[in-house]
């Protein structure tokens, strides 16, 4: 009798995530202690992006944005694809985060959690949904050395070892 191999993944989900940054710190999400998905960790704010929505990713973004936040796209400015991240566990799922800027410091209410204005250096210390803790820690940075956007974007693949990232390899 030979080992049966785990089924692969036969779908795919594209999410956006926007970490937007004002005077200094990101806008970050502590998601809601009685979702399914992740309770009390944090991430950046986003969701997924609907299939006829493929073709306006940005557009995506900012949707999701307003849904969760009331934050309006004129209100934010330099919207950037920076990194996508690739991971198969069940499905395929694309993660691409995007950052932006803000140019008012309020905190609005949000349907999905309680948002928080990070201080860079307060970001090892929370307590994130697994890519989330190596990836935005990342894209913080990637705005703060190009805030114009030029870089290209950086695409990382997740492995994964019995349920638990093991690491991120970036191309």
């Amino acid at each position: 009798m030979s080992a049966r191999s785990p089924a692969k993944p036969d779908s795919l989900s594209v999410y956006v995530v926007l970490v937007l940054e004002c005077q200094g710190k990101v806008l970050l999400l502590q998601r809601a202690r009685t979702k399914r998905f992740a309770p009390g960790l944090w991430t950046g704010i986003g969701g997924l992006v609907e299939s006829q929505e493929l073709g306006t990713l940005r557009a995506a973004g900012l949707r999701e944005l307003y849904e969760e936040t009331g934050i309006r796209a004129d209100d934010v400015s330099g919207l950037t694809l920076r990194r996508v991240l690739l991971h198969a566990r069940d499905q395929l799922t694309l993660l691409l985060y995007f950052t932006g800027k803000l140019d008012h410091y309020n905190l609005p209410d949000c349907t999905e959690g309680t948002l928080a204005w990070v201080a860079p250096e307060r970001l090892p210390t929370l307590e994130w949904v697994d890519n989330a803790r190596v990836v935005i820690p990342l894209v913080a940075e990637d705005h703060q050395r190009d805030p114009q956007g030029l870089e290209p974007v950086r695409l990382g693949v997740a492995h994964y070892v019995d349920g638990r990232l093991e690491r991120i390899v970036w191309v």
